[in-house]
């Protein structure tokens, strides 16, 4: 993501913690993690509404080492709309 903000001349101070929207990654008691498969399906969407100047990265996470991105771990698109 660093390298992706430099192309728009942004540079980041720090990598903050991500906002994780389809991954399902339980946080228990005493700060246990889960790695499940996710609940989310095709079609799934969300809208945010920025009440200031913004600037948004998003990655994929693209990994198969955990069940984080189902069965069916291929290439998918994802789209941003700016209403």
């Amino acid at each position: 993501l660093h390298m992706a903000l430099t192309e728009i001349a942004f540079t980041a101070q720090e990598t903050p913690s991500p906002l994780n929207l389809w991954m399902n990654i339980p946080v228990y008691d005493g700060g246990g993690l889960d790695y499940l498969p996710p609940v989310s399906k095709p079609g799934d969407y969300v809208v945010f509404r920025a009440e200031m100047d913004a600037v948004i990265a998003f990655s994929a996470c693209p990994q198969d080492q955990v069940p984080v991105n189902g069965a069916d771990c291929t290439p998918v698109e994802a789209h941003f709309e700016i209403l």
